[in-house]
């Protein structure tokens, strides 16, 4: 039995408890064409039961970052079949608190811009210690310039990455992925980012049908799911056991 001490357990629960509450979000939205659902569920490798004991003492944050533990996602149909152990794809922690289950949420709450952001950062939390810049409150000075676009300081209607999350107006996203393949605020690669990959930020200035902005953005996160990595039916990943100590 593989020993964990007591924060790299307890960061398990909390891990667990939220891809249940994920889970029970996405159960509530399904694809127009099948009817399929998405569900979760944590899976360690081979290879965690010979080294999670070297990152016992911290959270679960660190095995996750080292391929120890991973986040399959499958597909649960209007009959009940289910793709588990068939066809997953899967997410790093990383991958979960800073887009999936965030963008879950958006969709179940319908918030804001500026709801979202914050709501981003609360999860980004778990998995990181984030840089002392990005721990300040929103005042409203802060509220403003949450609207400006972070390029050319302008209010216009915004997109977000879906990898790093960071906002730009679509003007200054064409123009700076015309010359370069980086996020212009943390370098992360905007190689497999598409037009259709990008979510649409809204504030109050815009007049939105919300049914169809809900269905465009559940849209575009299933498109997100469909490109991550496929697992092959094979030994390389073990379904997490609640159970082991």
């Amino acid at each position: 039995m593989v020993y964990m001490r007591k924060s790299f357990k307890d960061s398990l629960k909390v891990l667990e408890a939220d891809i249940q509450h994920a889970n029970t979000l996405a159960s509530e939205f399904s694809r127009d064409f099948d009817g399929a659902c998405l569900q979760m569920r944590m899976s360690y490798s081979p290879a965690a039961h010979l080294f999670l004991f070297l990152v016992q003492w911290t959270d679960c944050s660190l095995a996750g970052a080292l391929g120890l533990l991973r986040i399959l996602i499958y597909k649960v149909y209007i009959d009940g079949t289910t793709t588990m152990s068939t066809h997953e794809r899967k997410a790093s922690i990383k991958e979960f608190y800073a887009v999936i289950f965030p963008s879950l949420m958006q969709l179940h709450k319908g918030i804001t811009d500026m709801e979202d952001k914050k709501q981003k950062a609360i999860c980004q939390e778990r998995y990181r210690r984030r840089d002392d810049d990005d721990r300040r409150q929103f005042s409203e000075f802060d509220a403003e310039r949450e609207e400006e676009c972070g390029i050319c300081m302008e209010l216009n209607s915004k997109i977000v990455l879906p990898n790093c999350c960071h906002c730009m107006c679509m003007k200054c996203y064409r123009e700076w992925h015309s010359r370069s393949q980086s996020c212009p605020f943390c370098r992360d690669s905007l190689k497999r980012v598409n037009s259709d990959d990008l979510w649409i930020f809204t504030d109050s200035r815009d007049v939105v049908d919300m049914s169809t902005l809900s269905r465009e953005n559940l849209r575009r996160l299933f498109l997100y799911i469909d490109k991550l990595p496929l697992i092959i039916p094979d030994t390389d990943f073990d379904s997490y056991d609640s159970h082991v100590k």
